[in-house]
């Protein structure tokens, strides 16, 4: 076999297809930058709906997604048709959301009978419900002037003023209790607990 000259030699590596292996790194970087802020976005939108509540903490969850969805008797379900998310209401803080994660890993939370925490850290005031884009607090006092066709009551012009929260009468997830009946004997709308009658849904 004839031996190449040195000239030769090089010509013939110079002719050889070279290399491109440092090339792709940016490609391919740039594919995994977008994967994982696709990814990324879509556990985000996700993480807004209801359904992620349920999927993820089984135990205590899905009986409020399911009350959220389901139930037309609650004020959650009234949300779900007005199209109002859990996050509408329930703001995603990372320091509640870390504490509450931790207080699931370690199952440190108690539920009743119906699957429902016992202990609520989330009360609805005035603040949360009469935000911009939800209730109108003149609207809702407009609503119930002179309720039951009592002249001057209206529950949510009450002599307490704003000592109340919207929760102390509305329950999201639970049966509605008349505040006011603790005292008085006002109409109550169907489905509420009445305490004027020990407590009683009418």
């Amino acid at each position: 076999m004839e031996k190449k000259t040195g000239a030769e030699a090089d010509a013939t590596a110079a002719g050889a297809p070279k290399k491109r292996s440092g090339r792709r790194w940016p490609i391919v970087a740039g594919v995994l930058a977008v994967v994982i802020v696709a990814a990324g976005a879509g556990f985000w939108v996700w993480h807004e709906q209801p359904s992620f509540c349920g999927a993820i903490c089984h135990d205590p969850m899905d009986a409020y997604v399911d009350g959220y969805f389901n139930d037309a008797t609650l004020m959650a379900n009234a949300h779900e048709r007005a199209d109002v998310t859990c996050l509408g209401c329930h703001e995603a803080k990372i320091d509640e959301q870390v504490t509450e994660g931790l207080a699931w890993v370690r199952g440190d939370f108690a539920t009743d009978e119906t699957g429902h925490l016992t202990v609520q850290g989330v009360t609805a005031d005035k603040k949360m419900c009469a935000t911009a884009g939800c209730h109108d607090w003149d609207d809702v006092k407009a609503a119930t002037e002179n309720w039951g066709g009592e002249e001057g009551v209206n529950p949510h012009a009450s002599h307490q003023g704003e000592a109340i929260d919207c929760s102390n009468c509305h329950g999201a997830h639970g049966a509605s209790y008349m505040y006011c009946n603790a005292c008085h004997d006002y109409e109550t709308p169907d489905g509420w607990q009445n305490p004027a009658r020990g407590g009683e849904a009418r």
